[in-house]
């Protein structure tokens, strides 16, 4: 019997709530995806979930998309938020996945909101579970997970990546909003609403409500000024990554200004220090790298300082090392050679280890019983060019070094 009272129910949820996609044709954006041929899409569809990791940022579909999947599939569905759940709740809920595949054969899917929440030991507990099959586990997050989530579990898991929402695809949803709450927002208003919202139907909803409830007796030059003053913040989840790819383009320009305001952008939006210093670390390799090896140093000590010093201090730290970076001289020829490596692995190129360098190894030539600790010897049967030195002072003598000893070949 349904309760007199579910529409109070209903009504006193926040409209993004009561806005959120129920089946796949209510969706917005995430077309490759969750479009008619999209992969996860048919993955639902067919019934043939594995592990996964939903990642992208906030108020693009991934809470949506688990709510989804609770009704269209015929799984035990739970639910836990990485910020408050402990080791006991995912306990309890391994052990009515038991008694539900055991007694019923019904397996169940745990979807995991905020999953880089977990730390190492919760990670550890969720392997097992999942690797045991007890689980399926869905987990969503914000950040990159290949940072955030240890290797042994994103091994166990396929990563859909969500992008942002396109401003059309907010408008649609701010259009439908605006019939729900029974109100026609004006044109000026409602394209401040989508400058702020950036991607994220929750945060473009939230001003919908805003102007409905909070701005009565306002002029509509009152009202766009205010929202606009709100859009100058740094709404942490929705901005990081442009913010933080701002800061890496910039540093890779050689701007060091540009790139330390986007540094103050990020640190005064209250992101993560730490996510910060891996993101130059990993720069400091990919555009810098042999030019000045140093770089990699400087990068590196960062990242260990803003394991153990946190606001307001590093900022001087993380500030250092990204003008340091800026005005290095650039190179990616160890980026590029990685990846020319890589690509002849993965188009089949897998030829065996010369006898003479392997375990086992015959003839083989200790190069430090020669002169220069150099002695001409093969270490690949078929000798391809991967590290071509860049154009800087660093990588010419390192180029005019690796001719002299290979001169003979």
């Amino acid at each position: 019997m349904q309760s007199i009272f579910g529409g109070n129910f209903e009504e006193a949820k926040p409209l993004s709530t009561r806005l959120r996609p129920k089946s796949f044709e209510d969706f917005k954006g995430q077309e490759k995806l969750l479009g008619e041929n999209g992969v996860l899409r048919k993955i639902i569809e067919n019934k043939t979930l594995s592990n996964m990791i939903l990642y992208g940022p906030s108020g693009c579909g991934k809470s949506s998309l688990g709510e989804i999947m609770s009704k269209k599939l015929d799984y035990n569905f739970e639910t836990l938020n990485a910020t408050i759940a402990s080791l006991n709740d995912l306990r309890e809920i391994v052990e009515k996945a038991k008694n539900n595949l055991e007694f019923y054969g019904k397996r169940t899917i745990l979807f995991l909101d905020e999953i880089h929440r977990f730390n190492k030991n919760q990670q550890d507990a969720l392997l097992s579970y999942t690797e045991s099959g007890i689980l399926i586990l869905v987990g969503a997050t914000t950040e990159n997970p290949y940072h955030s989530l240890n290797n042994a579990l994103l091994s166990r898991c396929l990563i859909f990546e969500f992008k942002p929402l396109t401003r059309e695809n907010i408008k649609e949803i701010l259009l439908k909003g605006e019939k729900i709450i029974g109100l026609e927002v004006p044109k000026e208003i409602r394209e401040v609403i989508l400058d702020i919202s950036q991607g994220d139907s929750r945060v473009a909803l939230n001003y919908l409500e805003l102007y409905k409830n909070s701005c009565i007796g306002y002029t509509q030059k009152e009202i766009i000024d205010l929202f606009r003053e709100r859009k100058a913040s740094y709404h942490k989840e929705e901005d990081k990554y442009n913010l933080i790819s701002a800061m890496i383009k910039s540093i890779r320009g050689s701007d060091p200004d540009a790139a330390v305001y986007w540094l103050a952008r990020l640190l005064y939006g209250g992101e993560d220090p730490r996510y910060i210093a891996r993101r130059i670390c990993i720069h400091a390799s990919e555009d810098i790298g042999m030019a000045n090896p140093e770089a990699m140093l400087i990068a590196n000590s960062a990242m260990n300082a803003s394991e153990k010093i946190g606001m307001p201090e590093i900022r001087i730290i993380l500030s250092q090392a990204v003008i340091y970076l800026a005005i290095s001289t650039k190179s990616n020829s160890s980026y590029l050679a990685i990846d020319k490596a890589l690509k002849d692995i993965e188009n089949g190129e897998l030829e065996p280890v010369p006898l003479n360098i392997g375990t086992r190894a015959i003839d083989y030539k200790y190069p430090h019983d020669y002169p220069s600790n150099f002695v001409l010897q093969d270490y690949r049967k078929e000798k391809k060019k991967y590290y071509v030195p860049g154009n800087n002072r660093n990588e010419k003598l390192i180029e005019e070094k690796l001719e002299k000893l290979w001169k003979l070949k």
